[in-house]
């Protein structure tokens, strides 16, 4: 039954027309920007280590993105199509249910992920970045995006719209993105540093600066993602709350 269930949410959201629509999107997206590091004369100054770390932003800020959107709409979707009811009175519990869900979601980050990759093989030719994108992208990026897809599906499965979750989603996703938009000075004190702080977004940039440019060890690297390891146990914890207050009907 379990398996049934990943299949539906395979066909409704993973190879669904609006998805292969978001998958042609992004790969004219990471052509263009591939394309513009090769042709701009500026840009193709850039060492190859800024171009991958670059281009590795522009990957983690898409899945992020695109992971909200399908997200939001997992459990809000069901409930404005009216087919939460029949789906919370199939054999599988809730928790199954969301399993099944989040199952789904991640295999479609996992998709963009992979259409990734031949543009870092090729931003990477002759050097050793490939595996280390690799690395970066499968195992520091995936917690942040396991917490983000947490979290827009305990708010879709929370909130009656889909509208609803997805606005909430993206606000804690620029929320957690406001340290990179500031100046150096500004990070440094009063609020800005705060946030810069405890951002899982932003921290997980300083641990790609780390891990890419600087070079420094396992420990360090953990250190710097202790903030996103909290904001995926929180995630999880919200997803969990909420997977309980799913009922019949929206709750009504």
């Amino acid at each position: 039954m379990i398996a049934a269930l990943i299949g539906k949410e395979i066909k409704e959201n993973v190879f669904s027309k609006k998805s292969l629509w978001i998958y042609f999107a992004v790969t004219l997206l990471f052509s263009g920007l591939a394309l513009s590091f090769v042709s701009v004369k500026e840009l193709s100054l850039l060492a190859q280590v800024e171009v991958n770390m670059t281009f590795m932003k522009v990957v983690l800020g898409i899945s992020i993105l695109v992971t909200i959107i399908i997200g939001s709409n997992m459990y809000a979707g069901e409930r404005e199509r009216e087919t939460l009811e029949s789906l919370l009175l199939s054999p599988l519990s809730k928790a199954q249910i969301t399993f099944g869900k989040i199952v789904g979601l991640l295999l479609f980050w996992f998709i963009i992920s992979l259409i990734s990759l031949p543009y870092f093989f090729a931003l990477s030719m002759g050097t050793d970045i490939f595996v280390k994108a690799l690395v970066f992208l499968y195992l520091i990026c995936f917690p942040l995006v396991i917490g983000f897809a947490a979290l827009s599906l305990g708010f879709s499965a929370i909130l009656s719209s889909t509208k609803s979750s997805t606005l909430l989603s993206f606000v804690l996703f620029l929320v957690t993105a406001i340290p990179m938009f500031l100046s150096t000075t500004m990070k440094k004190s009063g609020f800005a540093h705060i946030v810069d702080t405890v951002s899982p977004l932003s921290r997980s940039m300083l641990t790609l600066k780390d891990y890419f440019v600087n070079r420094l060890g396992f420990t360090v690297l953990m250190v710097d993602l202790l903030p996103v390891l909290v904001f995926l146990i929180l995630s999880i914890a919200l997803l969990l709350f909420a997977n309980n207050k799913i009922t019949l009907k929206g709750g009504e």
